[in-house]
């Protein structure tokens, strides 16, 4: 993470830049960049966002002024405000959506929401949009340096979100809700067969089948793992729906 806003200073926001060698202080769109700059630099993150923002209302349209919204983003990135991060980076996109710093403020934009993501058994409204964020940036801006760190985090959304899945399956297995749960198992196997919550999810959907009598069902199930997922641990543990001990039916889901 660090590499990458090191980049950032680096290839955009430190180019172009000129001294302001005159002793008279005139006030410019450039100086107040240099200025709001400085205090990001001594980690003034509040006063630095405040500043840069300044440059838009008093020299709007103008490059510093552009500059100026993506630095704020990452001032307020940096203060974890991430509410006003994702609204800096929506206006910006709306605004500018030609710009060379939409991929950055798109990958602000899922930065913001990824921050926000809430544990597997909570709602995962802010985890999707981080996901449609990120593959969004990738989709658009495939070459961009920012789209590498969007797939990596693209991958933990998925297991994440897969992970969800499971655990509202579970309770619903716990509470004998068994078409909520094949349900959400389902989704988990159609949407994320990729991650490592794919072998549970197939238990799970072996366990339900046994529970409610449908053993040809759950032996079918049972079998797809051992042959897709032969040294899993979830395939391990359906083999019991294979060969059955005679109390099996009445184990509550683990």
């Amino acid at each position: 993470m660090k590499k990458i806003f090191i980049k950032i200073f680096l290839v955009f926001f430190l180019t172009n830049l000129s001294g302001c060698k005159s002793s008279e202080k005139i006030v410019t769109a450039e100086s107040l960049y240099l200025e709001a700059f400085e205090l990001l630099q001594d980690k003034d993150y509040m006063l630095s966002a405040e500043a840069f923002e300044k440059i838009d209302n008093e020299f709007p349209y103008t490059k510093w002024a552009i500059k100026g919204q993506t630095m704020s983003a990452y001032a307020n990135y940096r203060l974890r405000e991430y509410d006003k991060v994702i609204q800096l980076a929506d206006d910006f996109i709306k605004l500018h959506s030609n710009s060379e710093y939409a991929p950055y403020m798109l990958y602000m934009k899922g930065l913001g929401y990824y921050n926000k993501i809430p544990s597997i058994e909570r709602a995962q409204d802010f985890t999707k949009e981080a996901s449609l964020a990120f593959r969004e940036l990738v989709a658009r801006y495939r070459e961009s340096q920012f789209s590498l760190d969007a797939k990596e985090k693209i991958n933990f959304i998925d297991e994440h979100l897969a992970g969800a899945k499971l655990s509202t399956a579970r309770h619903q297995i716990y509470s004998q809700n068994y078409v909520g749960a094949i349900k959400h198992l389902n989704e988990a196997i159609t949407l994320f067969h990729y991650t490592k919550q794919t072998p549970e999810a197939y238990y799970r959907l072996a366990e339900i089948y046994f529970r409610i009598g449908m053993k040809d069902q759950s032996k079918t199930i049972s079998e797809y793992l051992q042959k897709k997922f032969p040294k899993n641990y979830w395939s391990k543990e359906s083999l019991k729906f294979i060969s059955p001990k005679p109390n099996l039916l009445t184990e509550n889901a683990s």
